[in-house]
């Protein structure tokens, strides 16, 4: 496989881990807050949204990792690159390459 088809679908998937985490952060923020006002197992607000705190909760966190994963093995491929651009930067000026 290229590895611009490589950057590509490794590029999908932050995009797709991202959506996941901004979703189930804004559903505890907004929907599922923290305290829940005695409702708790009683069918009340912590059961209204689809699944409970705890479970919206155990997403957020292992899509938390699968991300920094993933952001991890895209700053792997594109390290030449990065160390490229920093000594590109970082040049005193009218040095020559």
């Amino acid at each position: 496989m290229r590895k611009a088809s490589q950057l590509y679908i490794l590029a999908v998937i932050m995009f797709l881990l991202s959506l996941v985490e901004g979703v189930s952060g804004f559903v505890l923020w907004l929907v599922l807050p923290r305290g829940g006002g005695g409702s708790h197992g009683s069918g009340g607000v912590e059961r209204s949204f689809i699944w409970t705190r705890d479970t919206w909760l155990d997403l957020h966190d292992w899509f938390a990792v699968a991300l920094v994963v993933v952001v991890l093995i895209h700053i792997i491929l594109h390290w030449k690159w990065i160390v490229h651009m920093t000594r590109t930067c970082c040049r005193k000026p009218g040095a020559r390459v």
